[in-house]
Order: structure tokens, then C-alpha cells, then sequence
């Protein structure tokens, strides 16, 4: 993609996701990009709005591949992991917030790209952190009975912390990242963690 389609994608997304994809126009599209609003510059690089669109959920897609390498990659033990995959996630959805409120506002009239959206960028991570607890509970090193489950849970309130400020404008309970992740974290390790086996030593002393 050129530097310019990209640029278009990029505006458009803000857009549909600030006005709304019906009330952006394809002048205020290429204004927002650099372009003269009546030249017709945009239909260079895509056919339609619509098309501007299903490149901007094709990224969307794109990020969730890089979320599902990130946890392959990521080794320490799992409570560090954790953290880390917890930050990574919050900072991922505020930089795709203006996706976010597409797809949770302005796909009913496109069921296939929802449907799509839905599949490829939030059941595969969903999926990927699936396979991630189970690996590690198989490993010992976490207790997870339904790792399918447990995904839901783990990322479920990420992603309803995230989209609380999104789409509604407003942290909840007024907190900032920080804060809620030191909960989050804690939270989640204190359920996953295996209870810890006694120490000879601690019975002497």
C-alpha cells in the first residue's frame, strides 16, 4: 500500500469511527488526507468508500496476527508474561480504538466485514490465548481448567475496560491503565497460580 492509500485508510478510520461511516464523505475523506476535497484523488488508489473501509479492517486484522506472535514469543514465567501481555493488549486497543468503534457500531449494515472483523481480529486472539494458558497450565506452571473459558475472562476485561473509554468517553470507576492492570494482573494471578507445595524448611522453622 503507498504512502498516500495509506494515509487514506488512516483519516477514513478516524472518520467513520468519530462521525460515523454514513455522514463521512468521500470529500471529507480526502480533505483529511491531504487531498483536494473534489478531485477524485481518492478513487485512484481505492474503487470505493466502502473499499477504503475493508482495507482499514484488513489492518485491523493484521494487528491481531502480531498480537497472536507476540504471545508464541514472549518467554519468562507466566506471571511476567502476563503482565506484559496484559499492557501490550491495552496499548493495541488504543491504537485501534477508532476500528473498535466501527466494529461495534457501524458494521450492521456490512455483515460479512462483521463477521469477518469478528473472526479474524477478536476470536483468533481470544484463540491464541487460549492455546497460551493451556500450554501453560499443561506445563505446571499455571492452574486453568477451561482455558477456552479463561481467555474470555482474561481479555473480556480488557477489552470492556478499553471500550468503556471509547465508546462511552469515561474511564471506569475512574481509573487510569496502570491501576487497573496492577488489579488485573493481581487478580489473575492469584486464580491461575498452582497453590505452592510446602517447603521442608518452612515446617522447621
Amino acid at each position: 500500500m503507498s504512502d498516500t492509500a495509506d494515509r487514506i485508510v488512516k483519516e477514513a478510520m478516524r472518520l467513520f469511527g468519530e462521525k460515523g461511516y454514513e455522514r463521512t464523505t468521500i470529500a471529507d475523506i480526502q480533505k483529511a488526507a491531504g487531498l483536494h476535497p473534489g478531485s477524485g484523488a481518492l478513487y485512484k488508489h481505492f474503487p470505493s468508500k466502502e473499499a477504503v473501509l475493508q482495507a482499514g479492517l484488513d489492518k485491523l486484522a493484521a494487528a491481531s496476527r502480531q498480537a497472536k506472535t507476540l504471545m508464541a514469543e514472549l518467554q519468562g514465567p507466566a506471571p511476567d508474561v502476563m503482565l506484559r501481555l496484559g499492557a501490550a493488549a491495552l496499548a493495541m486497543l488504543e491504537e485501534e480504538q477508532d476500528a473498535l468503534r466501527i466494529i461495534w457500531r457501524e458494521l450492521e449494515a456490512f455483515p460479512q466485514m462483521r463477521d469477518a472483523a469478528r473472526d479474524a481480529r477478536l476470536q483468533t486472539t481470544y484463540a491464541a490465548l487460549a492455546q497460551w494458558l493451556r500450554a501453560r497450565s499443561a506445563s505446571g506452571e499455571l492452574r486453568v481448567d477451561d482455558p477456552e473459558a479463561a481467555a474470555v475472562v482474561v481479555l473480556g476485561s480488557i477489552n470492556m475496560f478499553r471500550l468503556f473509554e471509547n465508546l462511552l468517553g469515561g474511564r471506569l470507576m475512574g481509573l487510569d491503565d496502570e491501576r487497573f492492570l496492577r488489579a488485573w494482573h493481581s487478580l489473575l494471578t492469584q486464580g491461575m497460580l498452582p497453590a505452592r507445595v510446602p517447603d521442608v524448611t518452612d515446617e522447621r522453622a
